[in-house]
């Protein structure tokens, strides 16, 4: 039901123009505050009469820009999905406590959906910011959802917060595609409680562009400390230690994501499937993974990775995991050979990248060096280039007409700052490079320097790899492509305390890089932290006891 509202728009503009013929433009200050309150006016809470499917469609077919949606405390079985095309500055909103993490399990939803369709499918709208906020969503008996249990597509702006994502309690076991976050669906996760069984994951394509595969966005510069990323932070993620396979994010078709001040626990932070996954699709296209602990409770055998890079480029930096993992990073080009994926020749496909698997390249890649097809196309390091356009056995590079390599700016991966170290005895290692030579220390990676700078030489001197520590002790001296994380500058971190994640006590930092010889230049600073969207205000109470003459 909609809630009346207390003064109508045509009646604050009566107001303020009677206002005006008395007072003149001496209250302009007055009148834009009234302004301001017209779009709260309009607003209304639309009560679900209960927490059942049914009765949370018809709440949100009545649902105009502004509103609030409410679904009420209690615990309900779902049998069939929910679709909805969301208005602007819209809030789905259940009885959970904005104050627990996860929201405390007031109204929870139960996945007893037998068809291999979201349970909520949710379309944003590109104006204003879409917010999911206290609701709990668990399994049942429901089936595997290819496109996510939840599906976000936009393109749009979205906050989702206060939730309990449950997939430990699907019955039987259930791989799920947990959350799926669509093209040009960018915003934040923040302050839940993720329980994720074996594979299940957030899933990230959110640079598909208007062709679906994210051929667009290999052309876009990639906005490290920008906000068109996908913001995971603040929350409490479990995996499954039996099955030591979880992950947090598995990222494609252009996907960027930030994974950042997170509570990890027998789970590895991300997943990329590269180009060459899929017919067309192209591979994750950035991450920034930071400031994120990760522990391994009770666990036979240690997860594989915290960080897995297979296409594009990345910041991986100030985690902390020790004895977690078989390795710390992983790099891997999946066109390499077809142990994980078999690849067409051209024109019908990507081909091999090099020569060394059968003897045949593929004019996708750059092959400065024959055997390895150096540098493949979006693999780790490598980020914007031309446009793609059509699909095979028609796909082109769109400057040239013909199949070609899309002439992709060098944009190596840096890792710093991370106190990590592997589980022994499973063959692992801190940097597993499993690119077969195409991405080379110094080259497509900086790796981390081996502590905290000491002085202005050591124990980065400014040759090789990435330093971390004051401004003062920076090298003078630098070659080309490596990397310093400055921690004492910048105002990025708006925090007091961090209660989820590694804690930062408030200190900032700056990424810069030695642009050419003895030449720094800044490079990186972090998008703000807490996210912006994290701090959303409630709403000013509309005026009352006006009087229009």
């Amino acid at each position: 039901m909609r809630g009346d509202l207390p003064l109508k728009k045509d009646a604050y503009e009566d107001l303020i123009a009677e206002l005006s013929k008395q007072f003149g433009m001496g209250l302009w200050f007055s009148v834009a505050v009234l302004l301001a309150l017209v779009s709260v006016a309009q607003a209304s809470t639309i009560t679900a009469a209960s927490c059942g499917a049914s009765a949370v469609q018809a709440a949100l077919t009545q649902a105009s820009a502004g509103d609030t949606v409410f679904i009420p405390a209690g615990t309900c079985s779902w049998t069939t999905g929910v679709s909805w095309t969301a208005p602007a500055n819209v809030t789905l909103q259940g009885a959970g406590s904005q104050s627990t993490l996860g929201g405390g399990d007031k109204t929870v939803i139960i996945d007893n959906y037998t068809a291999n369709i979201p349970l909520l499918n949710l379309t944003v709208s590109a104006n204003g910011t879409f917010r999911m906020t206290g609701i709990t969503v668990q399994g049942g008996s429901g089936v595997l959802k290819d496109g996510g249990l939840i599906h976000l597509d936009g393109p749009g702006t979205v906050r989702l917060d206060h939730l309990h994502l449950n997939t430990q309690s699907y019955s039987p076991s259930n791989n799920l595609k947990v959350l799926w976050v669509g093209n040009g669906v960018y915003g934040v996760l923040d302050h839940s409680i993720l329980d994720l069984y074996s594979t299940s994951a957030i899933y990230i394509y959110n640079g598909g562009g208007s062709d679906g595969e994210g051929n667009a966005t290999w052309t876009a510069d990639t906005y490290f400390g920008g906000s068109n990323f996908f913001f995971i932070e603040d929350n409490q993620i479990n995996g499954t230690p039996a099955t030591h396979d979880t992950r947090v994010v598995d990222c494609f078709t252009a996907g960027r994501v930030v994974i950042r001040f997170n509570n990890l626990a027998a789970s590895c932070a991300a997943e990329t499937h590269a180009t060459g996954h899929a017919f067309d699709d192209r591979g994750c296209r950035a991450q920034e993974i930071y400031g994120n602990l990760s522990v391994s409770p009770q666990m036979t055998e240690p997860n594989y990775v915290l960080d897995d890079i297979g296409n594009g480029t990345a910041l991986v930096w100030g985690n902390q995991a020790n004895s977690v993992y078989k390795n710390i990073m992983h790099l891997n080009v999946t066109r390499k050979d077809n142990a994980t994926y078999s690849q067409s020749p051209t024109p019908t496909g990507w081909g091999y990248c090099g020569t060394q698997f059968n003897g045949t390249g593929s004019n996708w890649d750059q092959n400065s060096d024959t055997a390895t097809g150096y540098a493949c196309i979006d693999q780790p390091g490598r980020g914007k280039g031309d446009l793609l356009t059509g699909s095979f056995p028609n796909k082109v590079n769109s400057t040239t007409g013909t199949i070609h390599w899309p002439n992709q700016a060098l944009e190596p991966i840096y890792f710093w700052g991370n106190v990590a170290s592997i589980v022994a005895g499973w063959g692992g290692s801190w940097y597993s490079n499993e690119t077969g030579g195409r991405a080379a220390s110094d080259r497509d990676y900086y790796a981390q320097a081996s502590g905290i700078q000491t002085s202005a030489t050591s124990p980065f001197n400014g040759t090789t790899g990435t330093g971390w520590g004051t401004l003062a002790n920076r090298p003078t001296t630098c070659t080309a492509g490596v990397g310093y994380f400055a921690t004492d500058q910048g105002s990025w971190n708006t925090s007091i305390s961090n209660p989820y994640g590694v804690q930062q006590n408030g200190a900032d930092g700056m990424l810069y890089k030695c642009t050419a010889t003895n030449t720094w230049a800044l490079y990186y600073t972090p998008y703000t932290y807490p996210h912006p969207l994290t701090r959303t205000q409630t709403a000013p109470a509309a005026p009352t006891n006006l009087q229009v003459k």
